[in-house]
């Protein structure tokens, strides 16, 4: 029996998420591991970006796929109550469908065709750690695309579509329903849904500790090892040059 779940709701509003979208994955890493998140728990080591420039901070709604077997499809939901095509209706602008697609390239999780909706929908992007198709023309489509790589692969008969809004197992990592996802060139993050607040004002600060220390090393001409990492001495110095 397929599993098909609303999305929680939103824990960050939009004047955050514009803020965080200004910020790279990089300093999200840092503040996580600094919050008790080590970058394994976080940080999805083997999926890249297909669309260079591209940068998202978007609410997860998640699918999960299962190995394909021949008397599976007589169970599955078919056509439009499909767990992956509810998913794409479930979601809207600020959020990204987020599929565990077995950790296999040759598991293609769609192309042109399916992915016209997401478009159509205005959904911000699709990460999996599965291949995608049709990249000639899903690249016009507006979309943020994480994935292991580019297919030519038929995927049905390597995945099925079981669940959507289920926690799943993403390249390794947790990734819950609400979950915040932070993607851009350098890679994908994921924020828990509880402590996103948190954790978006922390790096939107650090993002700007980051360059302010950057500015000092520049006029000063220093070894990086004068300001970096930060220590408690140097944020403090650095909160209060800001106040000045």
């Amino acid at each position: 029996m397929s599993i098909i779940k609303q999305t929680p709701e939103h824990t960050l509003d939009k004047k955050t998420i514009k803020k965080l979208r200004k910020v790279n994955t990089t300093a999200i890493v840092d503040i996580l591991a600094r919050n008790g998140y080590d970058p394994k728990y976080v940080y999805m080591p083997n999926i890249e970006t297909m669309l260079p420039g591209k940068r998202i901070v978007s609410r997860a709604v998640t699918v999960r796929f299962i190995p394909a077997r021949p008397d599976d499809v007589l169970e599955k939901l078919q056509g439009e109550k499909s767990p992956e095509y509810a998913a794409f209706e479930i979601a809207g602008p600020g959020d990204v469908i987020v599929m565990e697609s077995m950790k296999n390239k040759v598991m293609s999780i769609g192309g042109d065709i399916k992915f016209l909706r997401l478009k159509q929908r205005k959904i911000d992007g699709l990460i999996c750690d599965g291949g995608i198709r049709d990249m000639h023309t899903v690249k016009n489509y507006g979309l943020g695309l994480w994935s292991y790589g580019k297919t030519s692969n038929l995927g049905t008969k390597v995945g099925t579509p079981f669940s959507t809004n289920d926690s799943i197992n993403v390249d390794g990592v947790l990734v819950k329903p609400g979950d915040y996802i932070v993607a851009d060139d350098d890679g994908v993050v994921v924020i828990p849904r509880q402590i996103a607040p948190d954790i978006a004002e922390k790096s939107i600060e650090y993002d700007d500790l980051e360059e302010w220390i950057r500015n000092r090393l520049d006029k000063e001409n220093l070894s990086p090892g004068k300001y970096y990492p930060p220590d408690d001495k140097i944020i403090n110095l650095y909160r209060k040059s800001k106040n000045n």
